[in-house]
């Protein structure tokens, strides 16, 4: 299957902070790896535009990044291509002055990187080496930059963990996944860009039912710079 990361765009939501959490209330805050129960978590509210009408797909405040806010029937309609990946939270949205019900926000408690073709993906790193004294202000640093490759998810992790300094970079340059891959939803946290990814059935399905509006969808085995540079192929699709 053809994959796509979904960006959303536009459709960005703000905090309203809640002012009747207490300090001991537990606060829902950015997607992590880990799977936990977060149904005695708060949320803050997430105020979308009252102008034009209320959309299927948000891109929450930043507190609560990596994550989506999902309409009832978006929800709908993800459950229907995969059910038990992704958990579903009520979440307050304010439109203007006008309270608005059944929007969702999600949690993400399957992961799968063992679905990305390593050995057939590449990756960007940015290697900073530190020159110069350490109390030197602004600190002066060396920089390297190279596309390399892995053996295999260990070997990934491995580098990470044994090979890279706090200020070094390693992302997602083009991203395989293996053949065969049963998935109309993917939720990739290690090696790819923490974004919803959809398989083109379901890209196509979002754009039928008109749940698009704000939302490109960028292929996933295409790189940054060949989708965003100058003359880059986002340019045929989107303006």
């Amino acid at each position: 299957m053809k994959y796509y990361e979904v960006h959303v765009i536009y459709n960005v939501a703000k905090i309203k902070y809640d002012s009747g959490f207490d300090e001991q209330d537990l606060i829902m805050g950015a997607q992590i790896p880990e799977v936990q129960d977060l149904s005695s978590y708060n949320i803050h509210t997430q105020v979308v535009s009252a102008r034009g009408k209320l959309l299927d797909i948000y891109k929450p405040s930043s507190n609560l990044s990596m994550r989506v806010i999902l309409s009832d029937r978006a929800k709908l309609l993800l459950e229907s291509y995969r059910k038990g990946n992704i958990r579903f939270y009520p979440c307050p949205i304010l439109r203007g002055k006008e309270r608005v019900l059944d929007y969702w926000i999600t949690d993400i408690v399957i992961f799968d990187d063992e679905w990305v073709d390593i050995p057939r993906s590449t990756f960007f790193f940015k290697k900073r080496k530190l020159i110069g004294s350490e109390d030197e202000t602004p600190r002066k640093y060396e920089k390297t930059e190279q596309i390399i490759q892995f053996n295999d998810l260990f070997e990934l992790k491995e580098f990470k963990e044994k090979e890279m300094w706090y200020m070094d970079e390693l992302r997602p340059y083009r991203i395989l996944i293996k053949e065969g891959c049963p998935h109309h939803i993917l939720s990739i946290y290690t090696t790819a860009p923490r974004c919803l990814i959809v398989s083109e059935e379901l890209k196509n399905e979002l754009q039928k039912q008109k749940m698009d509006k704000g939302l490109e969808f960028k292929p996933l085995e295409i790189s940054g710079p060949e989708w965003y540079g100058p003359n880059g192929l986002r340019q045929q699709y989107y303006k």
